[in-house]
């Protein structure tokens, strides 16, 4: 009988560290998961659900996910579209904590979406990442690898040739928004 008390006593303590062995191992694959994940894909759970970027020019969006890529994101705002790069992300609100890979092996880069801006003739904002909030409107004439060229165009009137105020070009890395209209398909 004491025996048998004793195996019990030791088969029981062995379950029990082999337990806490797995549970450890377990909880450190969880964390070294979670260490591989890109901000991206935290953004990607949240498709469908609004939050709030703080950019590093300051400016902040409110809207609903529409779309992520892993360098850019699609917020519905109001009656506007907003592609933000996620390399000008300062801060995000409400996010949940739902994560989700692409879907896709097809990746869009923020070239590929201002393509699309381009190709539609869209009127746009571009926020630049200046000292001073700076904005530039117009239409995207052309899109290269790391810039954009707009055609610059008066505040409250027509893309019409003569309402033309010159071209820009703008660098990939110093756009901190690209607004346009809610109809753009992306």
């Amino acid at each position: 009988m004491r025996w048998e008390l004793l195996f019990g006593d030791l088969e029981a303590q062995w379950h029990e560290a082999n337990q806490l062995d797995l549970e450890r191992h377990v909880n450190e694959l969880a964390r070294v998961e979670a260490s591989q994940l890109t901000l991206a894909e935290a953004l990607r759970g949240s498709v469908g659900q609004q939050i709030s970027l703080a950019m590093c020019n300051g400016t902040a969006f409110h809207g609903e996910v529409q779309r992520v890529e892993p360098q850019w994101i699609l917020l519905s705002e109001d009656n506007r579209s907003v592609v933000l790069p996620l390399a000008k992300v300062s801060r995000v609100q409400g996010l949940g904590t739902q994560r989700a890979r692409a879907a896709s092996k097809i990746q869009y880069s923020l070239a590929a979406a201002l393509r699309m801006l381009a190709r539609n003739r869209s009127a746009v904002v571009l926020d630049l990442d200046t000292a001073h909030p700076a904005s530039i409107r117009g239409v995207l004439d052309q899109v290269g690898a790391d810039y954009v060229q707009l055609m610059q165009l008066a505040d409250g009137v027509s893309r019409d040739r003569g309402n033309r105020q010159g071209n820009v070009v703008v660098p990939l890395g110093s756009l901190v928004s690209i607004v346009s209209a809610a109809d753009n398909e992306f």
